[in-house]
């Protein structure tokens, strides 16, 4: 996914929302490859990804507030 730039997340994250994005596209768009998928149909699988990650970085929040902090994930896609 080298046309996605990813500002102010940790490793972690990028990792989790860049493999949950992949499995997204190979589901929603198996006839595309890396090169011929439209910026939009990649845009729209890395918000879902990041609105996943998000679910599961403020479940720790819920339980523990004061030991965990909100996680800001940005990102744009190169191309657009």
């Amino acid at each position: 996914m080298a046309r996605i730039v990813f500002e102010g997340m940790t490793g972690r994250n990028q990792d989790a929302i860049q493999k949950t994005a992949a499995g997204l596209l190979k589901l929603l768009y198996p006839h595309r490859t890396p090169e011929n998928i439209a910026p939009e149909e990649l845009q729209f699988c890395l918000e879902l990804a990041v609105e996943m990650r998000h679910r599961v970085t403020d479940q720790p929040r819920v339980i523990a507030p004061k030991e965990f902090t909100h996680a800001a994930f940005t990102f744009h896609v190169n191309g657009q």
